[in-house]
């Protein structure tokens, strides 16, 4: 066998050996995981969705311990899409002028989506000068640290992991999709179909 054989014997063995790894059962699958498994489905709230439940199947969803002056949102009729970010992520601040012209279209469209933003910045002077750097930038509810960032989101059978974070709560307040990571814009239709279940 030449060098360059074994070379490529070798890298064979290596990636088949890791792609036998098993990952953690309770965690969702790696994204390009999902994606490679999922494409054929197209845009669905499956492929969309990390976490999706039925109705049935969905955890209650509650919010977490806010910083003080920030107060949760109260019970509402319509969808509810929580965004959970940080004034330092840059997927997050990057989507959040697509997450909001999404939620007027979908109002437009009939479909109203209560969409509330919730930081994980260590202060509310964090919060407030990205707000003055940042004008057009929504309000932000604040968590009120890391430790409870964690026990919510453990709560909610969820990894403390990347933001930016998507919850899609439903009008009964059962939490129906979870997603780490920014949305895209070939997203918008999972997302559409998502709020029609």
């Amino acid at each position: 066998m030449d060098r360059l054989s074994a070379v490529i014997t070798g890298l064979a063995v290596a990636l088949g050996a890791a792609c036998e790894s098993k990952p953690d059962p309770g965690a969702p699958p790696p994204r390009t995981n999902g994606a490679k498994v999922k494409a054929a489905q197209g845009q669905s709230p499956d492929a969309f969705c990390d976490v999706h439940a039925g109705e049935d199947h969905a955890r209650a969803f509650h919010w977490p311990e806010l910083a003080a002056g920030s107060t949760a949102p109260a019970a509402s009729p319509a969808w509810r899409w929580i965004n959970v970010w940080a004034t330092w992520c840059k997927p997050c601040v990057a989507e959040m002028p697509r997450i909001t012209a999404w939620r007027d279209q979908l109002a437009a469209a009939g479909k109203r989506v209560d969409l509330t933003f919730v930081s994980v910045d260590d202060s509310d002077a964090d919060v407030a000068g990205f707000r003055r750097d940042h004008p057009d930038a929504p309000p932000s509810l604040r968590i009120a640290g890391a430790d409870q960032r964690a026990a919510w989101l453990k709560s909610l059978a969820l990894s403390d992991g990347a933001i930016p974070i998507h919850l899609f709560v439903s009008p009964t307040s059962r939490l129906r999709c979870a997603r780490a990571g920014e949305v895209r814009a070939q997203d918008h239709a999972a997302i559409e179909q998502l709020l029609a279940e």
